[in-house]
């Protein structure tokens, strides 16, 4: 004899091995299911019929899967990450240390590994060195955001290293105000376009995050 109940709790765990384990989601189709399957019940045909018809209608695990993988990660703020992109390519024109533009400080970041310094271990140096790590993710930004941001795990794997790269600038800024004002290191020097630059890894950081919760998009 047929068990609606049952039947519903195999279905389950159709979608849970196949991959919609996020509670949200999971529920709303179970409503979604529970709702189509009361209305095709009122249409004369079986509790058995109307219940394949409704998990018909709604969709196979895997098929699910991926739309929810897009869902999951379509609502990357795509124009906050091209308004980051374009204040970091715009602080390469400004003054960002004194009389320095913007692109000579990142020249000075990308030859701070060669210093004598750098060599002698020297961590404000080296700390400069690898800030061209953190400009070399923003450079190619671009092209990870548009491959890798409709997958949550590379999405994930994406949002972390922009994490690292703006803790990586974001420290170095914060050591220069830490220190005592000399004739080299004075952070009264920084310039409209360092901060332009600090701000565009903070942006491009908060682009990569949801704008609608789980539940609106299943709605």
């Amino acid at each position: 004899m047929f068990d609606l109940e049952q039947s519903i709790a195999d279905w389950r765990q159709q979608m849970l091995a196949a991959g919609i384990q996020t509670p949200v989601p999971l529920e709303e189709l179970e409503i979604h299911l529970r709702e189509e399957t009361e209305r095709l019940t009122r249409s004369g045909l079986s509790e058995q019929e109307t219940f394949n018809s409704a998990a018909q209608k709604i969709g196979q695990g895997k098929v699910l899967r991926s739309e929810f993988q897009k869902a999951h990660t379509g609502n990357l703020d795509r124009p906050l990450a091209w308004v980051a992109l374009g204040m970091f390519a715009i602080s390469f024109i400004l003054p960002a240390y004194g009389d320095m533009w913007g692109w000579r400080c990142a020249f000075m970041s990308a030859t701070a590994m060669f210093w004598d310094e750098t060599a002698r271990g020297d961590l404000m140096s080296i700390h400069l060195s690898v800030l061209t790590l953190a400009n070399l993710l923003m450079i190619v930004s671009p092209f990870l955001l548009s491959r890798f941001s409709r997958n949550a795990h590379s999405l994930k794997w994406l949002r972390s290293s922009i994490f690292l790269a703006l803790a990586l600038v974001w420290s170095y800024l914060l050591i220069w105000f830490a220190l005592e004002k000399s004739e080299y290191l004075d952070w009264r020097r920084f310039n409209i376009g360092c901060y332009i630059w600090a701000a565009s890894f903070l942006l491009l950081f908060l682009s990569t995050f949801q704008l609608r919760s789980e539940k609106e998009q299943y709605v």
